[in-house]
C-alpha cells in the first residue's frame, strides 16, 4: 500500500469507528495508526461499568476485538468494495480493574499471512498501568478471491 492510500486507509478508520453503531454506543475512538499498529480510546461511560465504576470485561473485551480488527486493516483498504473481513477468535486476560477511567488499546500484529493476522493488544489507563492483554485472529479477504 503507498503512502497516500494509507493515510486515507487511516482516515477511514477514523470513521469506521465514529460511524458504527456498536462501537459508537461503547465510546470508541480511533486515535492513531501505522502499518500492523493501531491506538484506541474507550471513554469511561456508567452505561459500560458494572457496581462501583467498574469498566465491564466485556467493554474490554470489545475494545481488545475492535484494535485487534484495526491493527489489521492497516494492510488492506478498510470500507472499500475490495475486502471483506472478520474476528476469528478473541482472547483475553483481565490483569487490573479500571475504576470510572478512560482506558487505551494499543495493537500490533504479530504475523501477517495471506488472509489471517494475529494481533496482540495490551489496554492501559491515563497513566500506563496494564489492565488487559489478548490476541485476536483476524480474516481479510479480497473479494471475489474465494
Amino acid at each position: 500500500m503507498d503512502q497516500a492510500t494509507a493515510e486515507k486507509n487511516l482516515s477511514r478508520m477514523a470513521k469506521v469507528i465514529q460511524m458504527t453503531p456498536f462501537m459508537k454506543h461503547l465510546g470508541m475512538e480511533f486515535l492513531e495508526g501505522a502499518e500492523g499498529y493501531a491506538k484506541l480510546k474507550l471513554h469511561y461511560q456508567d452505561e459500560n461499568s458494572t457496581m462501583g465504576k467498574a469498566l465491564h470485561g466485556g467493554a474490554i473485551a470489545s475494545l481488545i476485538d475492535t484494535t485487534g480488527a484495526m491493527a489489521a486493516w492497516t494492510t488492506a483498504e478498510i470500507a472499500t468494495p475490495k475486502y471483506f473481513g472478520s474476528t476469528v477468535g478473541v482472547n483475553v486476560n483481565y490483569l487490573s480493574g479500571a475504576i470510572g477511567e478512560d482506558v487505551f488499546a494499543e495493537g500490533r500484529i504479530l504475523k501477517r499471512g495471506k488472509e489471517i493476522i494475529y494481533s496482540d493488544v495490551k489496554v492501559t489507563n491515563g497513566e500506563g498501568k496494564l489492565l488487559a492483554q489478548g490476541t485476536v485472529v483476524y480474516r481479510i479477504v479480497e473479494r471475489g478471491a474465494e
